[in-house]
């Protein structure tokens, strides 16, 4: 068990190593801030308060010049109102939050954003469901260090928790949800023989009869269609958010601070990506195809719920999925895509390797949907490939040769791009 302990702190030591070589002098320090907006357009459907309004937390990591470690924040840190991600803070919460603390990641809360003469580009994301917002918070980091402004979207009622407005918050209710994600009454089949079906379909080359049946069966998954078009809806509102933010209009938002104010003019609304994990992977690809000046989305292991035979996308698109194809819609959505198309899968990475549990919790490989893969390594590969991407599409830095070339280096990726 020591010589484990050992060889696994031997595996972080040169993991860290590998960053550092790769971080050039030039990189940014981060900051991290938030706000909440009410979206006044829609009434809240997830509660029974028909009064309630969605309401939005729209949390930022950027590039700033002005660290202060009177100001420190660390990874997970959730909100001034609710650092915990959590109303009524356990001991267990607090001793991982320490835990936390000790994790080799610099930001600084409300920090100004750095001057510059021209404005940062914008990556959003998209969280998991029944997850949080924070649930990718190392790529936000480094992707921020390079010069992005990185936006995460808390949709709620669906995430575990999250900050509203109003020192509010919004939790995931599991006996309200039950009932979310119901299919069609059309359907010939029952949830449990469609989701079957859907997985004996996964990872194979498919005739035209059974990409016609996967079309047939996404398109009876109604409840999860339908929370799809809220979670685009929420993407869109933040998107008008920052925009507003843009332009100084900051009426409406709150726990806005002298930091926000920096934001001014800053913001490169015309170069924008889009990024999600799980069911956030579908919410940015349809948010992405919606949204002109949007250069590019990137899913990891997101079912596309939303398929059709018209949904095909002029928008790169980067779609990783994890040893075990989650069913066989990646390859109908690579084959209908007209644009730039990368379709990789992870060997020894299961669903939850595209979070941060596995760089957080490295030795805690025997839960469900975490897989066999070094945590460190899974976390280089999803991480350096997305940053790739971003820079081939919204920065234009680096190439599509090079993107493929880092595809290459990684043993454990198989891929195929068009």
């Amino acid at each position: 068990m020591m010589f484990k302990k050992q060889l696994a702190n031997m595996v972080s030591i040169l993991f860290f190593t590998f960053l550092s070589t790769h971080i050039s002098a030039n990189d940014y320090s981060v900051g991290v801030t938030y706000f909440t907006a009410t979206d006044y357009s829609r009434t809240e459907k997830l509660t029974s308060e028909h009064s309630d309004y969605r309401d939005i937390l729209i949390k930022i990591w950027y590039p700033t010049t002005s660290p202060n470690t009177a100001l420190p924040s660390y990874l997970h840190f959730h909100t001034e109102q609710y650092p915990y991600s959590t109303a009524t803070p356990s001991e267990h919460h607090t001793q991982l939050h320490h835990y936390l603390k000790t994790l080799p990641f610099e930001l600084t809360k409300n920090a100004p954003l750095a001057e510059s003469s021209a404005p940062f580009p914008i990556v959003m994301y998209s969280h998991g469901y029944q997850s949080t917002v924070e649930d990718k918070e190392i790529l936000m980091i480094e992707l921020a260090k390079k010069g992005y402004i990185v936006v995460s979207v808390g949709h709620p009622h669906h995430a575990q928790f999250v900050t509203q407005s109003h020192n509010r918050h919004a939790i995931y209710d599991s006996d309200a949800r039950a009932n979310d994600f119901y299919i069609s009454e059309l359907a010939d089949v029952s949830f449990d023989e469609l989701v079957a079906e859907l997985d004996s379909l996964a990872g194979i080359e498919l005739n035209d009869e059974q990409v016609a049946r996967v079309y047939q069966l996404m398109s009876w998954t109604e409840g999860d269609r339908k929370a799809l078009d809220m979670w685009v809806a929420d993407m869109h509102f933040a998107l008008d958010q920052l925009t507003r933010l843009q332009y100084g209009q900051y009426w409406g938002m709150h726990y806005i601070d002298e930091q926000l104010k920096t934001f001014k003019g800053q913001l490169d609304l015309t170069r924008l990506a889009a990024i999600g994990l799980s069911f956030g992977g579908p919410t940015v690809a349809a948010f992405c195809q919606q949204v002109y000046q949007c250069k590019g989305a990137i899913n990891f292991d997101g079912l596309h719920f939303n398929l059709s035979p018209n949904m095909p996308s002029r928008k790169p698109y980067l779609m990783m999925h994890s040893e075990l194809p989650l069913n066989g819609d990646y390859n109908v959505v690579f084959n209908q895509q007209v644009a730039d198309t990368y379709m990789l899968q992870i060997e020894g990475a299961l669903h939850w390797d595209f979070s941060d549990y596995p760089y957080v919790f490295p030795f805690d490989r025997n839960r469900p949907f975490l897989g066999s893969i070094d945590p460190y390594l899974v976390t280089e590969i999803v991480n350096s490939i997305s940053l790739q991407f971003i820079d081939v599409y919204l920065k234009e830095t680096s190439t599509k040769a090079e993107l493929v070339e880092l595809l290459e280096s990684y043993a454990p990726v198989q891929f195929k791009y068009k």
